[in-house]
């Protein structure tokens, strides 16, 4: 009895040397890795769903809105995520009207697709508010179709936005400057940018009209530059690129 317990006390002693002798594991090996958020799945549209829609818009829209079926074809932007339905988006550009004496101007439309409605009611107009896209206008020539245009929030006076046209490359070549004190976009500095969007922005101190310019770059970033108004003149006031991906 006396040889069995000392035998014990010995193999308990023996593990208990094994165990302060391993290291511990770092609790992060311990961890799972989350997997990485995979980035939708997107195609092109159906033939079902590209004439579903072209037959939907031909009878809902009127001819004076859309300018003519066949004068814009419907963009379509179809995503999802994996194990979820698809997503399916039309969107439609109005024909080029005059917005200003300066500005002409073009509004988006998007329509969601419902593949489980019945067949002539697949398509609805989006709720969300149609998109007004804008560049500037040549004196008395009508306006057209443009490459190049930029989203206008209505919310900004048209005046303050053709200002914005006009001087854009120049307040953008000042809020480089700010690029290099800003540790999320100093890596944006050099990239080759144009102007996607003017929208509000929220006052600054001793800066209480503020306007907002959204750049996109050549590497598929985006850049929001607060310019500052005063007395008629603005001034690139801050950038912000921490949501430049999104």
């Amino acid at each position: 009895m006396r040889r069995t317990l000392i035998a014990s006390a010995l193999l308990a002693t023996a593990c208990a040397t094994q165990a302060a002798s391993t290291p511990a594991r770092p609790a992060q090996q311990t961890q799972q890795r989350q997997p990485a958020p995979q980035a939708p799945q997107s195609r092109a549209p159906s033939a079902e769903e590209r004439r579903s829609f072209e037959e939907y818009y031909r009878l809902q829209v009127p001819p004076r809105v859309s300018g003519g079926a066949s004068l814009f074809a419907p963009m379509f932007d179809i995503q999802r995520h994996r194990g979820e339905p698809w997503r399916v988006i039309a969107r439609v550009d109005s024909s080029p009207r005059r917005h200003t004496p300066d500005l002409c101007r073009q509004i988006r439309t998007s329509y969601l697709y419902d593949a489980k409605a019945p067949a002539d009611a697949r398509w609805q107009p989006s709720a969300a508010a149609p998109e007004w896209y804008v560049w500037l206008a040549t004196p008395k020539v009508a306006c057209t179709a443009a490459r190049y245009t930029t989203r206008m929030d209505p919310a900004v006076p048209p005046d303050d936005v053709k200002a914005l046209l006009w001087q854009h490359r120049e307040l953008l070549a000042r809020a480089r400057l700010l690029f290099a004190g800003n540790s999320s976009c100093a890596r944006q500095r050099a990239l080759t940018f144009r102007l996607a969007a003017i929208e509000p922005a929220p006052p600054a101190n001793g800066a209480p009209v503020m306007i907002g310019m959204v750049f996109e770059s050549d590497r598929e970033t985006r850049v929001r530059v607060a310019v500052r108004k005063s007395r008629g003149e603005y001034a690139a006031w801050n950038v912000n690129c921490v949501d430049a991906a999104g």
